[in-house]
């Protein structure tokens, strides 16, 4: 277990490719366990040999981003100002910054669960399900909306707790649901005869775990101390976390209409398509999450340099990780070209599912080396409180330049140009982020030291 100086060092002061590695390196293991569990979800539903319940398992992924998102609100926005104040040397700052955010995530969680199960009929027909899928759908989302507590505070203190370098602590968090979900998943789809809700139950459960864990750290393996006083309720705390965390929210949001958009586009191609859009979007996050992983796990050592005003390490930081995003993607891009088909096959045996699914996963896995320069900058510029910068590729990537796409190739190339629409999109995006980082960084009063100057 690293002392709390130890965690300090790293960020300031170990060599940078090993700090990298060293806070990265969990946060992708913690992440690709996540999609483990996740796939597990999908791979249980998919023995029950119904597709109309492995097409529900689909259509709900995009609810599932968009709880996702509060949590990452609070949990980005935290995050970010707790790695600055710890740069700052403000510890006591940044432990009243993190009881905040608990507090908030109470708050949030209260006021969106009575609004979801009010209105969960019209969220099933909005997320693209039709007559069969309508029930399991339902099924599925019921406990996800009920616990929606759990959901959101799991997103949020996963970041919070990696923000002060304890990136061993989250890891170990996120693989305590994961190995709870997997465990869980047969024995209440199967033994206890619960179908599609054992599997979000078990995901539920598994996130209570998490949850559990990550607040025991604070009773004694954080850096900092949580407390519930009047001294925490702060606006510029509260201004602080929602100007970085909304637009990192936003990017969930953004994803997750931008999967509703295309499952309703998908469905007019039948549950079929769907069922396999599902799948190929289900594997395929596992090349995006092992790239989002490694852009958070750089996010504090981003953060914690910036608010020191250490900018020759810094840059090296953001340098060699997008260095490390660019050949993961690549790397990522080639393996998922390759063995599409078998992993496909794996989920279902219907050879429609397998021969849609392995296009789609084909020209999904094309995005890889741009989704890593995207996340490398998004988190970069979030890091440094860059709120604006952030929000503009967040909106971009799924929102303003995704879904013109989206229904403009699709409406002149049918299910291929909605299978080719993200791949265009990322290409043009990541031009952009490196375009946008650039300029930000190379403006930045912060940033502008006597030495630096030309």
């Amino acid at each position: 277990m690293k002392t709390h100086e130890s965690r300090v060092v790293v960020l300031a002061e170990t060599p940078v490719i090993r700090a990298i590695i060293t806070m990265a390196a969990p946060v992708i293991l913690g992440m690709l366990v996540q999609v483990f569990y996740n796939m597990a979800d999908t791979f249980f539903i998919g023995k029950l040999n119904d597709v109309n319940q492995l097409a529900a398992s689909g259509i709900s992924f995009p609810f599932f981003m968009l709880m996702m998102s509060f949590g990452m609100v609070i949990g980005v926005g935290t995050s970010s100002l707790v790695s600055r104040f710890l740069g700052m040397k403000k510890r006591n700052e940044a432990g009243e910054i993190v009881s905040l955010s608990i507090v908030l995530n109470v708050i949030v969680a209260a006021i969106l669960t009575p609004i979801l199960l009010i209105f969960l009929t019209q969220i099933l027909h909005m997320l693209g399900a039709r007559e069969e899928t309508i029930e399991p759908t339902r099924s599925y989302l019921f406990p996800l909306i009920c616990c929606s507590v759990i959901t959101i505070s799991n997103f949020s203190l996963g970041n919070i707790i990696r923000s002060e370098g304890a990136a061993f602590h989250a890891m170990t968090g996120m693989m305590l649901g994961a190995v709870t979900n997997i465990i869980l998943d047969p024995i209440m789809i199967f033994t206890l005869k619960m179908e599609i809700s054992g599997a979000a139950w078990a995901t539920v459960i598994g996130n209570l775990v998490s949850v559990g864990y990550y607040l025991s750290c604070y009773a004694g393996k954080s850096l900092l101390r949580i407390s519930f006083n009047r001294r925490i309720f702060r606006l510029d705390y509260l201004k602080g976390i929602l100007s970085i965390g909304v637009p990192s929210g936003l990017n969930h949001v953004f994803i997750g209409m931008a999967i509703i958009i295309t499952n309703n586009l998908a469905s007019n191609y039948g549950a079929v398509a769907l069922a396999a859009l599902g799948v190929a979007q289900r594997i395929n996050s596992l090349a995006i999450l092992f790239l989002v992983g490694l852009a958070t796990g750089c996010q504090p050592l981003v953060g914690y340099n910036y608010g020191a005003k250490n900018r020759k390490r810094l840059f090296s930081i953001i340098k060699t990780s997008m260095a490390l995003a660019v050949i993961s993607g690549l790397v990522l891009s080639v393996i998922f070209a390759i063995f599409s088909r078998y992993t496909i096959a794996i989920f279902s045996k219907n050879q429609e599912v397998i021969k849609h699914g392995t296009l789609m996963l084909r020209a999904m896995a094309l995005s890889a080396p741009f989704v890593g320069v995207v996340m490398i900058c998004m988190n970069s510029l979030q890091a440094m409180g860059k709120a604006i910068p952030s929000l503009i590729l967040s909106a971009g990537r799924q929102g303003v330049f995704f879904i013109p796409t989206l229904f403009l190739f699709t409406r002149f190339f049918g299910l291929n140009g909605l299978i080719f629409s993200q791949p265009t999109v990322d290409i043009m995006i990541s031009i952009l982020a490196a375009l946008l980082l650039r300029f930000v960084v190379k403006h930045d009063k912060n940033l502008i030291t006597e030495t630096s100057l030309p």
